[in-house]
């Protein structure tokens, strides 16, 4: 580096994420900070792999599990209040795909019976799933009220599962205007959500990750 003085002071910002609290960090986050998630993803990535291992008894399973974690983050970012904990956000994140997992393969209740040593899992009431219907509409009304390019990729990425290099490939567009796409599309329905509920915004978290995954 021709200007020492600069880029010591480049990597002495970089190191100061190591200290950040995850307070910090998620409000960073919140601001479209990469360098925030970096560290976010290099603090919990191995601590988050144990404990996915220690259920799936799979590394590659595990890692996977990781990487839709963090992407997922990373997709709602700007919903992450900083006030609320971290660390058992993105675990109960984790805890939803292993069960998400297990169900698939059709053994759901192995799946309960392993979660229920770390942590107990609230059977879901006839209430409770007519709150989710209501919610599903609410979302669906929000979806039809996004611009037809945004609503095309939105449901692209929600509906068909199709990953962001694909819908970009499809599109014949790059891979960032597909995720300004998906992050605007979430911004809206934030909004919408806010508006036409009385939803707590850290419940919103919760019941998007349910109904958009």
């Amino acid at each position: 580096c021709s200007e020492k003085p600069f880029c010591y002071l480049i990597i002495l910002l970089k190191m100061g994420y190591i200290l950040y609290t995850d307070k910090e960090l998620a409000y960073l986050l919140t601001k479209n900070d990469e360098d925030a998630f970096r560290e976010l993803y290099l603090r919990y990535r191995d601590k988050l792999w144990h404990f996915c291992y220690s259920f799936l008894k799979s590394e590659d399973d595990a890692s996977d599990i990781i990487q839709e974690v963090f992407m997922r983050i990373w997709e709602l970012r700007n919903f992450i209040d900083p006030e609320r904990s971290l660390s058992s956000f993105i675990h109960t994140m984790a805890k939803n795909r292993i069960l998400n997992f297990f169900r698939d393969m059709d053994i759901e209740k192995q799946a309960r019976q392993a979660l229920s040593k770390k942590s107990a899992i609230e059977t879901e009431t006839a209430e409770s799933e007519l709150i989710m219907s209501e919610y599903q509409q609410i979302l669906t009304d929000a979806i039809e009220q996004l611009p037809p390019k945004r609503k095309q990729i939105f449901n692209m990425s929600r509906i068909d599962q199709l990953s962001h290099k694909e819908i970009a490939a499809r599109l014949n567009i790059s891979v960032n205007t597909v995720q300004e796409h998906i992050s605007e599309s979430l911004r809206f329905i934030k909004k919408h959500f806010l508006k036409n509920t009385d939803i707590t915004l850290g419940m919103l978290l919760f019941m998007m990750d349910r109904l958009i995954n």
